[in-house]
């Protein structure tokens, strides 16, 4: 009797394995935002269901809040925005927002890139010289910039985070994985990841009609600057503003916490390159600056 009971768990839990593997990594794709040849899929489990979002206005933003279900069962949320600058300039924010107990992987997938030609941000190492205020900070340069024959995009890394609670009350997201090795292939880029239970996957994006620098060499001054000089650099891009490095203090806590800071929101670090050697993407990063700080 005993016998039978062991086997019948045991098979129970084998073909629920094989029906959560199956669960997990039969996929299929959904088209979430389009623009030319370009469109951005989620790529998630085939049983998993997005929602239909209808945009809503927010300022100079649209945002774009797709539910997330499994069965009907909440999961959590996509969420897009789109922010078009003063220049013409878009910059597109993209979010998962895991509010369920179970993890899932996903990928974030730009397609319609055809013979796009990308520019590494990160082929130098970047210094990792410990500040005595705020720690290590291992963030890296933006993934760098992709062209195409229709228009330029300047590519942020992928970052996998949780919201914390400090011991002065305040929350700051806590980075768990910066995913800076994104995929080129077949005219696709993937942003692949696993989302831990109650943790946010955000990246980012901007998009322009020419190119972000004059030339290649203005592009790798900047480049090689950022690299050298990391509280220079805005690497993690939100809606609300960037997130950066918090000061350390006696909390554990905050060795890897970001969070908004008004003094780096304003980005004067763009504004001065701006006027010494100017660029779109510095123009473009002094007006999203302005949004920010007007929210």
């Amino acid at each position: 009797m005993i016998r039978k009971i062991v086997l019948s768990i045991a098979v129970f839990f084998f073909m629920a394995l094989i029906l959560f593997t199956g669960m997990m990594f039969l996929k299929n794709e959904t088209e979430v935002y389009s623009l030319g040849e370009m469109k951005l899929m989620v790529e998630k489990p085939t049983f998993f269901t997005l929602s239909e979002a209808e945009p809503t206005e927010d300022g100079e933003d649209l945002v774009y809040e797709h539910a997330i279900t499994f069965f009907g069962i909440p999961l959590g949320t996509y969420t897009l925005v789109e922010r078009t600058l003063e220049n013409g300039v878009a910059i597109v924010f993209e979010e998962i927002n895991n509010t369920s107990w179970m993890p899932y992987a996903l990928s974030l997938n730009t397609n319609g890139l055809k013979e796009a030609k990308v520019k590494s941000w990160n082929e130098e190492p970047i210094s990792r010289e410990e500040d005595p205020v705020y720690g290590i900070d291992p963030t890296r340069n933006p993934f760098g910039t992709i062209s195409s024959s229709e228009n330029e995009i300047l590519q942020g890394n992928l970052y996998i985070s949780r919201q914390i609670p400090l011991g002065n009350g305040n929350k700051v997201q806590e980075l768990r994985h910066e995913i800076p090795d994104l995929t080129l292939e077949e005219g696709s880029l993937l942003k692949s990841f696993w989302l831990p239970p109650k943790h946010q996957a955000q990246t980012w994006f901007m998009l322009g009609q020419t190119p972000f620098f004059e030339s290649e060499e203005k592009e790798d001054e900047w480049i090689q600057f950022a690299a050298e000089n990391r509280r220079q650099q805005l690497n993690w891009l939100t809606p609300a503003g960037p997130l950066v490095k918090v000061e350390q203090t006696d909390d554990l806590r905050t060795e890897l916490a970001y969070d908004l800071n008004e003094d780096r929101t304003a980005d004067m670090v763009s504004a001065e390159w701006n006027e010494k050697s100017p660029s779109l993407f510095f123009e473009s990063m002094e007006l999203n600056a302005e949004i920010n700080l007007s929210k």
